[in-house]
């Protein structure tokens, strides 16, 4: 997915976002703010929205001095994650289909997403409850029980930390019959979820966890390590998280499922859907949308 004109108001706001939560003068922060936007000529339009966000981000870290800004926000939202953990598990066991309820469970955990969305006045257990309930407005479970079948290995990639717990309830689901292995970020990104954040919320019971070997926003192959490039490039079955994912990886070719709340304009137009619908798309089928 290409940059957009719409993408550079968004950097700003992103910007802002991170450099609320850094304690450091006021003359610093506009130092950054003017480096970002001298930044902001040279970016690419055929560069992906997450790529052009994660050069923002690593250079208010850089110029900050700050290495991980939502670290205690993140630590908060594992700990409300868990603390629905035990409902969501019983709306999920108690469903006709417990598998599509804990991908729809997994979707609406989407919502905990710090550098675009203000969620501090949610009540998240009322919002998630309310969001499964909801229609997908791309629903391809059918697609998905079908590429089931064809694996026992799933690479399941991760976005935010709260998130993953949402997360957890599809994996514990898929690892009855299914190996899986999990991708969280190796270096702290916004909320992105590390493996910290992964054994905090006991997600190692379930999968296998490693790590991109970097911390870029999405986790295209290209940026990250050996390792995860090598996993990645031999994914038979790949079911990606999040709005930043989905930027960086649609219309590459990959046997992929995208799990995301289409948070912009930007994303629900290219998706074809509205912004703050909820989306399960697989990646192959998209052209039958149009």
């Amino acid at each position: 997915m290409k940059t957009r004109w719409e993408c550079f108001t968004c950097f700003f706001r992103q910007a802002e976002s991170a450099l609320k939560r850094i304690n450091i003068p006021n003359e610093k922060k506009i130092e950054i703010i003017k480096a970002i936007a001298k930044d902001l000529e040279n970016f690419s339009p055929e560069d992906t929205p997450s790529y052009n966000t994660y050069l923002i981000f690593k250079k208010i870290y850089e110029l900050s001095g700050s290495t991980d800004p939502y670290f205690e926000e993140k630590k908060y939202y594992n700990q409300q994650g868990l603390k629905l953990y035990e409902a969501l598990k019983n709306i999920v066991d108690s469903s006709q289909d417990p598998l599509y309820t804990a991908v729809k469970v997994a979707i609406a955990g989407n919502v905990i997403d710090l550098g675009i969305l203000n969620i501090s006045k949610l009540n998240l257990g009322e919002y998630i409850k309310e969001i499964i309930n909801i229609p997908l407005a791309i629903d391809h479970y059918f697609y998905f029980k079908n590429e089931l079948s064809k694996t026992n290995e799933i690479l399941y990639l991760l976005d935010n930390a709260g998130e993953i717990v949402f997360d957890r309830i599809l994996i514990e689901e898929l690892s009855k019959e299914k190996k899986i292995i999990a991708v969280v970020n190796e270096y702290p990104i916004i909320n992105d979820a590390l493996m910290e954040d992964a054994i905090e919320v006991a997600l190692n019971k379930y999968a296998k966890i490693i790590t991109t070997g970097s911390g870029s926003v999405g986790k295209p192959p290209e940026l990250g390590g050996e390792e995860y490039k090598e996993v990645f490039n031999n994914a038979k079955l790949i079911i990606s998280k999040g709005q930043a994912n989905y930027e960086s990886l649609e219309g590459r070719g990959y046997n992929i499922f995208f799990l995301l709340k289409a948070k912009c304009e930007v994303v629900a137009e290219n998706l074809g859907v509205k912004e703050g619908d909820l989306v399960f798309l697989y990646e192959k089928a998209k052209n039958n949308l149009k």
